[in-house]
């Protein structure tokens, strides 16, 4: 079973909404009437220049990318949007330490959000730091104004069953769904447990509760199979391989399964 975390908040949409900078005036040759220069504005550079520098990090360009990435900091030092992207920028080209202490000046920023907290979370997962990516992601749903709540509880419990902690895991993807009901990925994270713990009735109970409000998938019908042959049920693995191979034939899930039959 995958242990990925396919919930992950995405990066933080830069936003537009602060406003650094001041209005200088001055004066037309010969007369009093005053004329208001054009601010600079720092922190709109910033971003302006966290988005170019992602764009080229896209695009492959690493150098071009730091450049713009090192120049949105000079400008706005003190915001997480580029602390954010420049941790970004250093997971991409495999630099963690780098990217852990851009993360660590995130969290620490005068506009630190809840996203910034759970992008981090998800950081320290990945790295396999589990109690301190708890704290982060615990920390997120207790931000103001965070409505991904419901997200980083599904992290919570990724993170917790990739640690082996299968209670915890249970628990926090009971708090994810009644955030998110309908979320696809916890379903079928809960049904993935109970294979693993060999509950398989309740894991027959879970995949029904997925295919009564989601749509089958792949990887759903291929673990209805998985079920139904430990539940000594061939006509029933059998229905849910038929279903398998008629809805997603060249899926990676149709090709085990076929092989599966010799």
């Amino acid at each position: 079973m995958k242990h990925g975390l396919p919930k992950i908040i995405t990066l933080i949409v830069l936003s537009t909404g602060m406003v650094g900078g001041c209005v200088s005036q001055s004066t037309y040759s010969g007369t009093d009437v005053p004329v208001s220069e054009r601010p600079f504005d720092n922190v709109l550079a910033a971003q302006k220049r966290a988005q170019l520098g992602l764009t080229y990090l896209r695009r492959g360009n690493s150098q071009q990318a730091k450049y713009n990435l090192d120049k949105a900091i000079k400008f706005a030092p003190n915001i997480e949007d580029v602390h954010i992207s420049m941790a970004y920028y250093y997971q991409t080209v495999g630099d963690l330490d780098n990217a852990e202490k851009s993360y660590r000046k995130a969290i620490n920023a005068s506009d630190a959000s809840g996203d910034g907290f759970n992008n981090f979370g998800v950081f320290l997962c990945q790295q396999d730091k589990f109690k301190e990516s708890e704290k982060m992601f615990l920390r997120a749903v207790k931000m103001p104004k965070y409505t991904r709540a419901g997200d980083s509880y599904e992290n919570l419990g990724i993170c917790s069953r990739k640690a082996g902690e299968i209670n915890k895991a249970r628990e926090y993807f009971s708090i994810a769904l009644k955030y998110n009901p309908r979320s696809q990925s916890t379903l079928i994270e809960l049904t993935e447990i109970e294979i693993e713990q060999d509950n398989y009735l309740d894991a027959r109970a879970q995949l029904a509760r997925y295919h009564r409000i989601i749509a089958q998938s792949a990887e759903s019908l291929i673990l209805g199979v998985t079920i139904e042959r430990a539940l000594n049920d061939e006509d029933e693995a059998r229905r849910f391989g038929i279903l398998l191979l008629a809805k997603f034939p060249s899926s990676n899930e149709a090709k085990r399964y076929r092989a599966s039959m010799h």
